[in-house]
């Protein structure tokens, strides 16, 4: 049978063995296979009868599980004809992180931006998360987001075999990204090759406890049950993970430093502090069954599925200082860094809770079929979806009464830690036969007010933000593969992949406001009570508030919602209904793949080159809204594209001896717009005094009409120039017609692996010219049959601010990286080593358009990190250190929508340290004690006229202790 990889499945160590191998690399294609493994005996591979026997070259001895996974990794680097990154499992099983993103974070060129103080998205060599992509045994993966980005906090790390990151494409790469490809492989259970059964489990506790609602411990607990029957012609593997997760944040907010003081000095004109604490609770199952009913065949079917709920509440200050008067008391180079508000200030609280529940599940069959001819046939069929609701933000709002009303007299103390406040007054006070008690209410008078007309004179005590999001893919690939011997060609690869993606997401947002009926005036009550037995306290000494009272009324506001003081109202508003819109696409894509192996200068150059065709189909339905309240007008619209590319690729390595590699790699890449931004939903206006050509003030006007706007444009002017002049129409939305962002890259690797030992170094330059860029430009738009007063005139065109391809440019970075064992210094040494990368990343691009001043978001200039570990005689211990310099990240603003903001440096630490009984009654147990975020690092918004931060938010430290036991191997 011919030795190939499934389309289903991307190339493993154990199907592309070199004749160098090193035993360890053997050995572990058993050892890595189970989660969190222990230290195994070297194996021998299960060979096909007519294949020839690998020989060994040279023996590494390892002296523990990591060491080993370090040796896996590094022959994965090796031995693969693109330019990888690779994990084995002990990675993942050992070191101390809830989801595989912390892991892909030590990898060269990859950062993770944290929410909640974990890991989420992957940025591969400075690049966001819309331009890679995650794939499951070869299979593209869906979202739990709005768009492409995987967030791969939804997959544990427990129940994956290896992580590769391709950073260099094939043509037989399916669901590639522009700036690379994760690829997370599950356990094959006949390549396992023997059965085993294994169970870990773990505590945690966070540093902090700042809500005694909420619990600050959690738990993690797997197991893997891997076997073969029937003569190794059935194999069976079913692992399932469960995890618990708490975390707690402290944060303070500045909404910009814009108050001045007379002397040219600024302060902060308004911000919020809050005490934050959530619960992460995933529950994952994996499984797979391989068929070999002979030498012909085989049948494999997987499964993922996974379930994530996550429940977090805010309680807070917010406070809007701009209308008081400010006394500054200490400046600092143009800001004022002490200082008070008095007067007219409004303070009021806020009790926020976001809610996710998204169900994820992964299925896939696949057949390779060997036709004893040479060809082997390969089919794929795969299905990934997932079905996420979340309140995205239920927010309370309240304040004071009494006398003074919402006012109160605020000091403040502004640093590189954000702002530390001060204030006069209790707001835990529900004692309602006092004068100064807590009411919820409006304490800013926000919101529209035609939105907000059926609910006056209360107004809008909150607001709730709810998004049901569903996105599915369903695809099917078929190849033919044959092994040659033409001129250096070794193998060919032909194939065709065919993909559905189908993604919606529905906004169901609503104001919140009194549901209280006051007796006197009959309307809604401009403030109501909060029953004693919901409400509690949340304590923001020291790092929010300082002083005297420095606690705050605490409650659900669930609870209030269930307790009828409060209700929910419809929000007629236009850009709520243009976040709610389904988008369409059909990808095809055919290829054809040539390995070869041949000689250059009389030395080994291998590798492939290829060529992938693609098209596309995409299509989206939405509504296109304007106006609120009563005046809102709806009109329904729907739109198609397609397109094509053609994706050149080559992969060479040439070795310059034994233990020297010159990796070459140049393709042409693509990655599909984001999902968000080819919808067809959008908010307009109709303006119809911007139509107005003329106007004697006699009531005699005239309107502009499309013959004068072909005059103007007849005379020079742009035609988007000409119908901004002159259309009443105007809007902002989304574009179907989006082509997605087209690269041409290059890499060039020099890669040198030392003999005897499991540790290489490694340098790499690379380089992406980008044809063009994706960022909001104004184009034309056509509104017919959307409502407007289409009397005044007969102009229907008009400028809609949309996303458009625009001018691209260059990426380009270097990375070093490096394993170095501590025998390479002295036999001594043995068991120490050092893990260590730095990455530089720099780009021309400027994605708000030419001129813009701005910056990629995602992109660090420098990124490393430095593990270092002991591991001998069954004590293992390691600690890592992970830097970025500061970027322009993406974080949720107001509405859920994304934002760009610049975000500083952070510097994060985690460490672990184990110990393995060699023998005896718990011979293979192990015991980890692992640490997280040792140095309690903080995420922080910068102010870029002021370098102070807009966003102070620390999550604490997290420590577990926890355990792996093999029941069998």
């Amino acid at each position: 049978m011919v030795k190939k990889k499934r389309a289903g499945a991307r190339s493993t160590v154990d199907e592309q063995l070199p004749f160098n191998i090193r035993r360890t690399a053997l050995s572990l294609a058993v050892a890595a296979a189970l989660p969190g493994a222990m230290a195994m005996p070297s194996v021998a591979l299960a060979q096909d009868d007519d294949e020839e026997p690998v020989e060994i070259i040279e023996e590494v001895v390892s002296y523990g599980s990591f060491s080993e996974s370090i040796a896996n990794s590094i022959a994965t680097k090796r031995d693969n004809s693109s330019i990888v990154e690779a994990i084995s499992a002990e990675d993942l099983g050992k070191l101390p992180d809830v989801s595989i993103a912390e892991s892909l974070a030590r990898l060269p060129g990859l950062t993770v931006q944290r929410l909640n103080g974990r890991g989420q998205v992957v940025n591969i060599r400075g690049m966001s998360p819309d331009f890679s992509t995650g794939i499951l045994n070869g299979r593209e993966q869906v979202s739990v987001g709005d768009n492409r980005g995987v967030e791969f906090d939804q997959y544990p790390s427990e129940l994956l075999q290896r992580v590769l990151v391709y950073k260099t494409p094939d043509a037989a790469l399916i669901g590639q990204g522009l700036a690379g490809t994760v690829d997370m492989r599950t356990v094959r259970p006949l390549e396992y090759a023997e059965s085993a059964w294994t169970v870990n489990g773990r505590i945690e506790q966070t540093e902090y406890d700042l809500v005694t609602t909420q619990d600050d411990t959690g738990e993690r607990f797997s197991s893997t049950y891997i076997n073969q029957f029937a003569n190794d012609t059935v194999g069976v593997m079913v692992g399932v993970s469960h995890a618990t997760t708490p975390s707690f944040g402290r944060n303070n907010n500045a909404w910009g430093y814009y108050v001045g003081d007379g002397e040219g000095n600024v302060a902060i004109g308004g911000g919020r502090v809050w005490a934050r604490a959530s619960e992460l609770e995933r529950n994952s199952l994996v499984g797979a069954l391989d068929l070999r009913p002979n030498d012909q065949m085989e049948i494999t079917f997987d499964a993922f599925l996974s379930t994530f709920e996550e429940d977090q509440i805010k309680h807070g200050l917010v406070m809007n200082l701009d209308g008081g008067a400010m006394t500054a008391f200490e400046t600092h180079n143009g800001l004022v860094t002490r200082g008070e508000f008095a007067g007219n200030t409004r303070i009021g609280t806020e009790n926020n809770v976001f809610l996710r529940d998204a169900d994820l599940q992964s299925f896939g069959a696949n057949l390779e079929f060997d036709f004893l001819n040479g060809w082997v046939f390969t089919g794929d069929l795969s299905h990934s979806s997932i079905d996420r609701s979340d309140t995205a933000e239920f927010e309370s709002n309240g304040g004071l009464g009494g006398a003074g009303g919402l006012t109160d007299v605020v000091g403040f103390e502004t640093g590189e830690d954000g702002t530390v406040f001060s204030v006069g007054r209790d707001y835990s006070n529900v004692d309602y036969s006092t004068t100064d008690a807590f009411y919820a209410t409006s304490p800013f008078g926000w919101g529209d007010p035609n939105a907000l007309a059926p609910f006056q004179p209360a107004g809008q005590f909150g607001y709730n933000k709810v998004f049901d999001v569903e996105d599915d893919i369903n695809a099917f690939r078929a190849e033919m593969a044959r092994e040659m011997d033409w001129k250096g060609i070794t193998q060919v690869e032909i194939g065709y992949n065919f993909a559905n993606r189908e993604k919606s997401r529905q906004a169901n947002e609503g104001v919140i406001t009194s549901g209280v009926i006051d007796s006197g005036t009959g309307d809604l009550a401009t403030a109501v009570e909060v029953p004693q037995g919901i409400a509690g306290s949340a304590d923001l000494s020291g790092w929010g508030l300082s002083g005297a009272n420095t606690s705050i009324i605490a409650y659900n506001p669930y609870d209030l919602l269930a307790s009828g003081q409060i209700q929910q109202g419809d929000y007629l508003y236009d850009d709520i209904l243009e976040k709610s819109w389904v988008s369409e696409e059909d990808v095809n894509t055919m290829y054809v793949k040539f390995d070869f192996d041949t000689e250059f200068l009389g030395l080994p150059l291998s590798g492939n080159f290829g060529i992938a065709h693609q098209w596309w189909d995409q299509a989206s339905s939405g509504q296109n809204a304007s106006g609120s309240g009563a005046g809102l007008v709806v009109g329904s619209f729907s739109d198609d594209f397609s397109d094509d590319e053609t994706l050149p690729s080559l992969n060479a390595t040439w070795e310059l001896t034994d233990n020297l590699k010159v990796r070459f790699g140049a393709a042409r890449t693509l990655a599909r717009p984001r999902m968000d931004d080819i919808n067809a939903s959008g908010f307009y206006s109709y303006n119809a005094t911007n139509a107005v050509a003329s106007d004697d003030g006699m009531g005699n006007v005239t309107y502009f009409q499309q013959a004068d706007v072909d005059q103007i444009i007849a005379a020079g002017l742009s035609p988007v120039d000409a119908y901004s002049l002159v259309s009443p129409w105007s809007r902002s939305g989304g574009n179907i017609a989006l082509r997605p962002w087209i690269a041409d890259s290059y890499d060039l690797s020099f890669e040198y692996y030392f003999e005897g030992s499991a540790s290489y170094m490694s340098f790499a330059v690379f380089q992406k010219d980008l044809k063009s860029y994706i960022f909001d430009q104004q184009l034309l738009f056509d509104f017919s049959g959307l409502p407007g007063d289409l009397g005044l005139t007969d102009i229907t065109t008009g400028v809609t601010t949309s996303a458009q391809n625009g001018e691209g440019g260059e990426i380009n970075g270097w990375e070093l990286s490096a394993t170095l064992g501590g025998d390479l210094i002295d036999p001594a040494l043995e068991g120490f080593g050092i893990v260590t990368t730095y990455s530089y990343n720099d780009s021309e691009i400027e994605p708000n358009g030419p001129g813009s001043q701005s910056d990629l978001p995602g992109l660090s200039k420098d990124i490393w990190s430095v593990t270092g570990f002991y591991e001998r005689n069954g004590f293992s211990a390691r600690i890592n250190q992970r830097y970025r310099s500061g970027y322009v990240g993406e974080v949720a603003g107001f509405g859920g929508a994304r934002s760009g903001t610049d975000l500083d440096e952070e510097t994060v630490v985690d460490a672990q340290i184990s110990y393995e009984f060699q023998n005896g009654a718990l011979e293979g147990l192990s015991i980890l004690f692992l640490g997280q975020n040792l140095t309690d690092e903080p995420f922080r918004r910068i102010d870029p006229g002021t370098g102070i931060p807009t966003e102070f938010q620390t999550f604490g430290s997290t420590y577990s202790i926890g355990f792996n036991y093999p029941i069998y191997k």
